[in-house]
């Protein structure tokens, strides 16, 4: 009986209160552990080094469809997500495990292919593959490792201060409109398929930086979901504003063919694999001036004194939405 009740709690929590439940009598024992549970990758110092470790999976019928996508670009995204997380970070990606579970509709060209998709993201980054795990099973499920180093500091989800700059980088919402637009038998644009299919981390973005901001995490499960997060670990409230979120042009032009609104793509969507962060109005005019990048950034909000995680939208204040939960119902795949 109390297995029975535990499996039907468990059910009725969402992605978060789960880890909670599950984590918490698990102390750490390690005296160089810096950040376990609870931001976009643990960290822990070895000798003058920081060492940060991300793992993320994705299974098919969740997180992808072979018949929207190419094994290439499989191989690219889910890489990219694991990346993401180290760009947040601030640190540099070095090592790289990769685990499969193989069902039986997947044969060794397809598998061969996923690879063919993930080798010039590792050249590009030096990135060293150095192990991992292949078994078989009902459902075809990819999991990465991925360690990376920073010689000075990382940046993490707490940090921020009161008055500080909610900002992105690039465009958010596009890879949901993607998503929903192939799910209506709709072909997207070019533009917006290769957000969903092809992401770019923002590792030399996120390196960059870390010199300018208080908090910092990637966009994987939408702005609502992520602002949460960092006023969360903050202790602070937050205020995001609808009409300033980037949105690609693209996204504007399809609006109405989608189940969704572009806000909600934007909030709820994820996968989009940019990055979030705060930092000081100071730091924020210094940051414009040096930008090297073409990647774009956009103030969209600020963190606030109340804890109260508000979206401000045409005038109107309401709460923000949770964003993304993996178990919960969402407006994906």
């Amino acid at each position: 009986m109390y297995h029975v009740w535990r499996v039907l709690c468990f059910k009725i929590v969402n992605e978060f209160n789960l880890i909670d439940n599950i984590t918490r009598d698990f102390p750490l024992f390690q005296a160089n552990i810096i950040k376990g549970i609870g931001d976009d990758c643990a960290v822990w110092r070895e000798g003058d080094q920081l060492r940060v470790l991300t793992t993320d999976s994705m299974v098919e019928g969740d997180h992808f469809l072979k018949d929207w996508f190419t094994p290439e670009q499989i191989g690219h995204r889910f890489l990219m997500s694991n990346l993401s997380d180290v760009a947040s970070m601030g640190a540099t990606p070095t090592f790289l495990f990769i685990s499969l579970v193989l069902d039986k509709a997947t044969d060794s060209e397809w598998v061969q292919r996923l690879y063919d998709g993930m080798r010039p993201i590792c050249q590009k980054h030096q990135l060293s593959l150095m192990g991992g795990n292949i078994t078989h099973g009902q459902t075809l499920s990819l999991t990465a490792t991925l360690l990376g180093e920073s010689s000075d500091k990382v940046i993490y989800r707490g940090g921020a201060s009161v008055g500080d700059i909610v900002a992105v980088t690039g465009d958010v919402g596009s890879a949901c409109v993607a998503r929903l637009l192939l799910k209506n038998g709709e072909q997207p644009p070019s533009e917006l398929f290769e957000r969903l299919a092809r992401p770019m981390a923002r590792v030399e973005e996120g390196t960059f930086l870390k010199d300018y901001v208080s908090s910092m995490i990637d966009i994987s499960d939408g702005v609502a979901s992520e602002a949460r997060h960092l006023a969360i670990s903050s202790q602070c409230g937050v205020t995001i504003n609808a009409e300033r979120i980037p949105l690609h042009p693209d996204s504007v032009a399809y609006e109405g063919l989608l189940s969704a609104s572009l806000i909600e793509c934007a909030l709820r969507g994820g996968e989009d694999y940019e990055l979030m962060f705060t930092l000081s109005t100071e730091n924020w005019e210094q940051l414009q001036s040096v930008w090297p990048f073409n990647t774009r950034l956009t103030a969209i909000g600020s963190m606030t004194l109340e804890q109260e995680y508000t979206l401000n939208r045409s005038g109107q204040k309401s709460i923000l939405p949770q964003g993304f939960d993996h178990l919960s119902e969402n407006i994906n795949l």
